[in-house]
């Protein structure tokens, strides 16, 4: 039986685009996985994961969680490298 690690290995999911799900949905681990990939299968799956990263991080800085903000900010940094702004003209 495969792990979840197991599992994003095995889709080149990272972590943090995970976690990102996760927290924005509620989703189980699976669940956020399973959700990710297919967010990654379009433009508009991409940009909507643009936006809950953006979303996150003006949530921790809201509640002055500078900590969180940093790493959250990393982790969109490598996202919108990987995955740059889709044009959906």
């Amino acid at each position: 039986m495969l792990s979840i690690t197991d599992l994003r290995d095995f889709i080149e999911l990272d972590h943090e685009t995970v976690a990102a799900v996760h927290r924005a949905t509620g989703l189980s681990d699976a669940g956020a996985v399973t959700l990710t990939r297919q967010f990654l299968a379009s433009r508009h799956g991409i940009l909507t994961l643009h936006h809950m990263f953006r979303d996150q991080i003006a949530e921790a800085v809201r509640r002055s969680d500078f900590e969180r903000e940093h790493e959250l900010r990393r982790a969109y940094g490598y996202f919108a490298r990987k995955y740059p702004l889709p044009e959906l003209g």
